[in-house]
């Protein structure tokens, strides 16, 4: 019995959490298979309803970058710079969400082309609720609604919807899970976006 239980742990120790990450189109793109484009700006929103677990998500960053001995950040601000993750997780949610989309997007080449306008209104934040977890299962999740516009003409060039949800069950997954939660939602959110609009399931090399 003991040396089952040994075996198993490692397994429930390194168990992946289940991730979901779905895109539902509502207009499709007007861009031709593999068009390249260029993310030229973005407009990023909030529904009210995300407004409270915004609150405390950002209260949570603000904590961190107090720690690490930074100066606030302007709220009305939106900082730009080099890429640099451990900076993320003590910036609002509406300066961190940005700048990964951002680096998500550079990654997949969607930074030379047709240049568009990303316009993202985001209706649903959530993250797992560990005593959820250990007796059944949680999730972490991001949603929200994604308008791509031409830059040029302002013209509607289509749109779509990006849920990504990851579910944790007992405690071995919430260890796994770690830190840095919003910002991996914010990756994974960047990563779906970037699929979609450049039509390719895998990063070009």
């Amino acid at each position: 019995m003991y040396r089952r239980l040994m075996f198993v742990l490692p397994i429930l120790l390194f168990a992946q959490a289940a991730q979901a990450r779905q895109v539902t189109i509502i207009q499709p793109l007007a861009l031709s298979a593999g068009q390249p484009v260029r993310i030229t700006g973005m407009d990023l929103d909030f529904a009210p309803d995300m407004l409270t677990e915004l609150q405390e998500s950002d209260a949570k960053a603000a904590r961190k970058r107090a720690n690490a001995g930074l100066p606030p950040l302007d709220p009305a601000s939106y900082p730009t710079g080099p890429q640099d993750g451990a900076l993320y997780a003590t910036m609002p949610f509406k300066q961190m969400f940005p700048l990964v989309i951002r680096d998500v997007t550079r990654e997949w080449k969607l930074n030379d082309g047709t240049p568009i306008i990303l316009r993202i209104t985001l209706d649903r934040l959530k993250t797992a609720d560990a005593a959820m977890a250990m007796l059944a299962a949680s999730s972490d999740i991001l949603e929200g609604t994604v308008n791509v516009v031409d830059a040029a003409s302002a013209q509607a060039l289509g749109s779509f919807r990006v849920e990504v949800r990851n579910g944790h069950s007992g405690w071995a997954q919430m260890i796994v899970r770690g830190g840095g939660v919003r910002e991996k939602l914010a990756e994974e959110f960047g990563l779906e976006l970037s699929r979609h609009i450049s039509g390719r399931r895998k990063k070009p090399d």
